[in-house]
This record gives structure tokens, sequence and C-alpha cells, in this order.
């Protein structure tokens, strides 16, 4: 996979880091709604986890040299637009915007839904599946994918690993040992949220648990990857365990070494404006891809650094999963709506996904995907919004773009496609999606 520590100066020179600015403590929220909260790595933090379960980095650099990238693999990067050429990767065109979803159900999902899971082009059955009806995540998970595959078997299906927090509900915690667990300088255990352990990868037996985790999953045809969670948290300097970033990395690419071929890799991994020189883009010299969330910061300032992020790692050939919401919407409004047909029509409004959608199409390119949800929990009590499919904006005709983004200011960048015209502003977070005929003409 190709090296990827050649552009830190560059992203320097981009998006200068102010360390006092962008490092913030444990427990301090970016962005708050009624069912997550962005914490200071720009990862979502579940409010129900408790309901659900039992049970900034430091300055490491990767190897890898200055210069030219280079794919050590012997292909990495593909063709003239940085495709890689990887059979297993998910399903993609330019006919309309690719969706996928992560998505959880603590019991069994309904019929509807596995029906609007089979539509996705990848799905990634987070934390807390069928523990209530199959008596653990592993099952749950394999029951919940193998009814997917069976209605659509191009879908990708990602089994969730997490690399930082001890969550429950797990088959494999039978064999969990809490003498693994990092430890305080007075020995106490260090916990997330005051509740969950933590893991070091110091421990070379809890390596080879975590690692077995991922691989018996993706021994089931069914189960066509990982996606590894917290990997920004796995490089806090605040720690205990100093320096920890480095032998996650060793764990991370064991994993990487010992997967099979023709299973992917995605990691909650690439943070723009963090005191990481590279965002992390480090880890895609063993991932396929990253997911992304968190990308919109404070107060809009990780966006531009963040299209940055997205178009490297998609000339290199990686996988980016964009997460998104629906922005400047009314949420007491919304949560009042009873009905699911009513959530749809209400959030697929331009005024509330263009930003997003806008913002991700900027970038797109292949390997690229798009998911717009209110929640994970697919609980019906819940009335999550998280079908890409019902929105007429991601499925609408798309076409190949006839160039790439253009800033047209400051703030406002467009781009154009055969069929879709794409103007945002970055300082007011509004997005316009011109619809064009066949002839390439606005309407």
């Amino acid at each position: 996979l190709p090296k990827t520590k050649c552009v830190r100066n560059t992203l320097r020179t981009l998006h200068p880091i102010n360390s006092s600015k962008f490092e913030v403590e444990m427990g301090e929220e970016e962005e708050q709604n009624d069912d997550f909260y962005i914490d200071e790595f720009g990862e979502e933090q579940d409010i129900d986890d408790e309901q659900e379960l039992d049970g900034d980095e430091d300055d490491n650099e990767p190897g890898g040299d200055e210069g030219e990238v280079v794919d050590e693999l012997g292909g990495g990067g593909g063709g003239a637009d940085g495709v890689a050429n990887k059979s297993y990767y998910p399903e993609w065109s330019w006919d309309h915007t690719r969706p996928w979803v992560a998505i959880r159900r603590a019991d069994a999902y309904s019929d509807d839904q596995i029906r609007q899971l089979a539509a996705q082009d990848v799905v990634m059955l987070e934390k807390a599946n069928g523990m209530k009806t199959h008596g653990s995540i592993e099952k749950g998970t394999l029951a919940a994918a193998k009814r997917i595959k069976a209605l659509n078997s191009k879908v990708k299906i990602l089994f969730y690993l997490n690399s930082m927090v001890h969550y429950g509900g797990y088959e494999a915690n039978d064999n969990w040992n809490d003498e693994w667990a990092m430890r305080t300088k007075e020995n106490d255990f260090y916990k997330w949220r005051d509740r969950l352990l933590c893991y070091d990868h110091n421990n070379t037996e809890f390596r080879e648990w975590w690692i077995q985790r991922g691989l018996e999953m993706v021994a089931h045809d069914e189960i066509d990857g990982v996606f590894i969670d917290g990997i920004v948290k796995a490089h806090a300097r605040y720690l205990p365990v100093k320096n920890h970033g480095t032998a996650y990395l060793e764990t991370a690419n064991e994993l990487r070494a010992r997967l099979p071929a023709g299973k992917i890799l995605i990691g909650n991994g690439l943070r723009a404006l963090t005191t990481n020189p590279t965002s992390f883009l480090d880890h895609l010299d063993y991932l396929d891809g990253s997911y992304l969330e968190g990308w919109m910061g404070l107060d809009g300032t990780r966006l531009a650094p963040t299209l940055d992020l997205m178009s490297y790692a998609l000339k290199i050939g990686r996988i980016i999963m964009l997460n998104a919401h629906p922005l400047h919407y009314d949420k007491a409004l919304f949560n009042k709506m009873k009905s699911l047909d009513r959530r749809y029509d209400f959030i697929q409004k331009e005024e509330y996904i263009g930003f997003p959608l806008g913002f991700f199409l900027l970038s797109v390119a292949p390997n690229s995907y798009f998911s717009y949800r209110t929640s994970v929990d697919a609980n019906p009590k819940q009335l999550a919004v998280f079908d890409n499919t019902r929105f007429e904006a991601v499925m609408r005709k798309l076409g190949k773009p006839l160039g790439d983004y253009v800033k047209e200011s400051e703030y406002e960048y467009s781009r154009e496609f055969e069929h879709l015209k794409v103007q945002v502003n970055l300082q007011t977070m509004k997005g316009v999606l011109t619809v064009k005929d066949d002839k390439g003409e606005e309407l």
C-alpha cells in the first residue's frame, strides 16, 4: 500500500495547525444532538450506549520516506485517475451517489429493514447488533449479514471492532482477561467515560485476542471485512501508557498481514486539524480506506482540510466513507414527527441535505461512499432515518465530472457533473444542487 508520509509538508502548508486551538481535554463535546455527540477526537459517541451494552495524538510518525508516493504491493494507486485495481472493493459507478450505512439493532432487523440495508453498497454492522436475539454481537452480526446477502450478494458487510474501548455483548469477551487492560500510574484501570476498560496494545496476549476477533468473523463468507473504530484514541497523548500509538500500529499491521485475501480493512482514522502532522494519513498504509465523522469541527474549520484529505486518499486508491447528518433543521420539530415517512420527506429537503451532499461531491471519485442519517439505532421506536436510497438527491443521475472542484472564493466551491452542478459555501454551510437535463442544460 502507498506510503503517505510524503504529504506531511503539503498538509502543513495548506492548513497550518494551531495546537492550542485544536487540542481539547477528554470529555469536552464539540457538537450535540439527540442521539450522539462528537467528542474531542471528532468521533461520534452514542448517548445511549450505556443502555445497549454492558460491560490527542502523539508525535510518533510511522515509517515511509519523504518524496514520491510508492506502492510497496505493486498496485495501489492504479491508473491515471488513481483508482486502485482491487476487485474486492465495493461496487461503484458514476450513475449516482453511492450509498453506505452504519447500523445497529439489539434484537433482529425487520424484513423491510433488511431490504433497505441490502440496497446499500456498504453496510457496517455497528456494535450492539443482535445480541438480545442471538446471544452475542458476533452471532447477531452474522445473522443479519446472511439475511442481507440473501437479497444482494454484492453489498459489502463490515464487522465492527473497536481499537481501544472494551464493549460488552461480544462472545469473545468470554476469553477476555482484565489484566490486559490499560492502567494508570496508580495501577487503577484507565477507563473511557469512567466506565469502559481501555485496551493496551503493548500486551501481546491481548493483541492475539483482538486480532482473532476480526479473523474469526471474516472467515465467514458473509463478512467482507473489518471496520476498526477509535483509531485516533490509540494515539492520545494523555494516555497513561506513553507512545501507545506505536504499539497499536504493530497490532493493526499484523491484522492486515493475516487478513485473508479479498477482505476489506476500513478504519475511523482520518481527522483534519489535529496535532497529528499528517491528520493520520499514515494509517492508510495498512487500511483500504477511512470512514470520516466529525468533519465539520466546532465551527467549520475542518472543512477545507477534510476536502484535501478525502481527495488525496481517493487519488491513491483508498476508499472514503463519509458520514453526514442534516444541517440547519429544526430538531425539536423533527423529533415530534411520529411518521417515519414524514421524517424522510423532511430531512431530504435541499436546505438540509444540500451542504453535506454537496461537500461530499466536491471530491467524489471512484471508491467514495456517502451516508446521510439521523441515527445508527434501527430500533423501530427510534424512527431512525438511514436508508440513503430514499433520498432523491442521492439517487438522482450524477454522471461523470466535467473537472475537479473549483475554488470560486475563500469559502465558495463548485463542481460540475454531466447531470448536476454543485455549489457550496464553507462559511455558511449551505449547498445548492442544480439538476441538468440530458443536454447538460440547467433545469
